[in-house]
């Protein structure tokens, strides 16, 4: 069988004609999760005329006992936001500074992610927008869940998930943590996101940044820096 998608290029313009009633809308923020959702994102806010960005989820991490096995005690997100576990904490009985000390961690890591893959520019503020977070597919959907938990404590008003491959599985998880759930390709039985595309390379750091630098006029407009076939 065919795979609907050539290359994630492909999958943006796909994607993007089904959430053209949110084109033009002067409310509308396009966050894409990295590596692979980025160049489908970039499609997305072009055909839309919104704002484009990343979005991140750092683990903030306690490494417990001799083994120094590691427990999450919650995640931090940027845009910024932070969500903790409190019981996890409460049941690790931590005091304040190894809970701040972890934290601290995870903002140095959060931040060394960023600086790989996102040109210098203030971090956009969700209050009050309408965000469509963008991937390049999922397989169980936790990932989006979980990030639009915190994109809702950083101020998000709407969520809408786009991607253009899932499985029905991830579909129905995401189903009630977003406003709307855009999806062009359900394969039954799922497989896996890659099957959906008949090329799908890693996307590096650089290719990321060559992606998002046009939105703060960091250079010219790449068009497609991501070879496709």
């Amino acid at each position: 069988m065919d795979t609907p998608f050539r290359h994630r290029t492909e999958a943006g313009e796909k994607l993007a004609r089904l959430l053209l009633h949110l084109a033009g809308r002067e409310d509308v923020t396009v966050l894409a999760l990295p590596h692979g959702g980025v160049p489908v994102a970039f499609e997305v806010a072009r055909v839309l005329e919104a704002p484009l960005d990343l979005t991140l989820v750092q683990p903030v991490l306690h490494a417990m006992g001799p083994a120094r096995r590691e427990v999450t005690l919650g995640w931090l997100g940027y845009p910024a936001a932070l969500r903790l576990h409190d019981a996890t904490i409460n049941a690790l009985n931590l005091s304040d500074e190894e809970l701040g000390q972890a934290i601290s961690r995870a903002r140095r890591q959060l931040r060394q992610r960023l600086r790989a893959m996102r040109p210098g520019a203030p971090a956009p503020s969700l209050e009050g927008r309408t965000v469509v977070l963008v991937d390049e597919g999922t397989a169980a959907g936790v990932a989006l869940r979980r990030t639009a938990g915190l994109l809702r404590r950083a101020g998000a008003r709407a969520l809408v998930a786009a991607v253009p491959v899932a499985s029905e599985e991830a579909l129905r998880l995401l189903d009630g943590a977003f406003e709307e759930v855009v999806c062009c390709y359900r394969p039954e039985p799922f497989v896996s996101v890659s099957s959906g595309y008949a090329s799908h390379p890693d996307v590096t750091d650089a290719e990321v940044r060559a992606l998002l630098a046009p939105a703060w006029g960091h250079g010219d407009n790449p068009g497609h820096p991501i070879p496709s076939p």
